[in-house]
Formats: structure tokens, C-alpha cells, sequence
């Protein structure tokens, strides 16, 4: 084996070591996600007040013992991390998803609309319905996947996660949108069909 083939086989071999270093990572945070889920859809839906009012209390009882048991320059707060996501944007989506989710209860209540597997929501019947109540409904339901879009659009943001990862974001608030959902309400299964939860 002459030099030059040598000098080539050693340039190839420190290229692959290289290489092989070289590895992206893109971290999905889905436990931080999982959490914003579970408080935003609480939140829109309006879901147990007095159990959020307890957390509070429970949260400022460890801040308190931690502050007073501490005795390091690091503060009390450091070692609870921020699970709440909130940006101005996401605060006004949530906004206008608590102020329409009366007005689709009782479609939800009829089986009129569904809670669907990707997390929107879809128009089941229309049956019965007139002309201006079929619009009616459609419109509410736009309005509300339009919200939701915009939703895991900013939670991507507000969480630093890569826009690949939106449809990572859609699945687990839609587990939660069907997770909350009353007894009784239209959901899709992973299947694609349709069933009263």
C-alpha cells in the first residue's frame, strides 16, 4: 500500500469519525407541554375553580417552607420551573375560546359537534337544524379551530419549539380537549370514527 492510498484511507476514516459526531437534536419538551394543555383547556373550559385556587395555596405554602428552610443565595423560586406558558398573544386566544365555549355547549350537549383526534372540532349533524342555525354553527366551529391553530402556532413559539413540531403540539392538546370532554360529547377515536364518550 503506497503513501497516497494510506493518506486517503486516513482522510476518509477521520471524515466518517467526524461526521458520526455531528447529531441533531431537536428536544421536544413534552412534559412541559402535556402541562400548558392541561391548564389552557382547564382554563378556556372553565374547569374546577376551587381546584385551582387550592394549587395556589398549595404553591405559595413550598414557596414559603422553601424560603424559610433555605439557606442559599440561590433563591426559593429557582427550583420550581415555569410550566405556565403565557405571551399577550396567547393570553387573547384564550380569551376568545372562554367567551365562545358557552355558545358550544349546547352543540356539544346535542351531538352536533365532536372533539376530533387532531384537536379541532368537527360538525357531526346538522339535522333538524335551519338554514341560519347551520351557519351559525359552522361559524362558531371555524371561529374555534381558527383559535386553536393559532393556539399551538404560539404555544410552538412561547415554548421555543421547532414549527415541525406543531402536530406534536395539535396531539397533546387534543388527548386533553378529549380527556376534558363531558360525558355524553362526540369524540373521535384514534381511529377516525365517532362516539359519544
Amino acid at each position: 500500500m503506497n503513501i497516497r492510498s494510506m493518506r486517503s484511507v486516513f482522510l476518509a476514516g477521520l471524515t466518517l469519525a467526524l461526521l458520526s459526531c455531528i447529531t441533531v437534536n431537536i428536544y421536544f419538551p413534552e412534559a412541559e407541554v402535556k402541562k400548558a394543555a392541561e391548564d389552557i383547556v382547564n382554563e378556556v373550559q372553565g374547569a374546577d375553580k376551587q381546584k385551582k385556587e387550592e394549587i395556589k395555596k398549595d404553591e405559595i405554602r413550598k414557596e414559603s417552607v422553601a424560603r424559610s428552610a433555605s439557606f442559599s443565595l440561590v433563591p426559593g423560586l429557582y427550583a420550581q420551573q415555569a410550566t405556565e406558558v403565557s405571551t399577550p398573544r396567547i393570553r387573547a386566544i384564550k380569551e376568545s375560546m372562554k367567551g365562545r365555549f358557552d355558545q358550544l355547549v349546547p352543540y356539544y350537549d346535542a351531538g352536533r359537534l365532536g372533539v376530533g383526534k387532531d384537536g379541532l372540532l368537527a360538525v357531526i349533524k346538522e339535522d333538524g337544524l335551519s338554514l341560519q342555525d347551520k351557519a351559525v354553527l359552522r361559524k362558531l366551529a371555524g371561529d374555534e379551530n381558527k383559535d386553536r391553530k393559532d393556539l399551538y402556532a404560539e404555544v410552538a413559539k412561547a415554548m421555543n419549539i421547532d414549527s415541525s413540531k406543531i402536530g406534536d403540539i395539535q396531539k397533546i392538546f387534543a388527548d386533553q380537549w378529549i380527556a376534558t370532554a363531558h360525558a355524553g360529547w362526540m369524540v373521535q377515536n384514534a381511529d377516525g370514527t365517532w362516539a359519544k364518550k
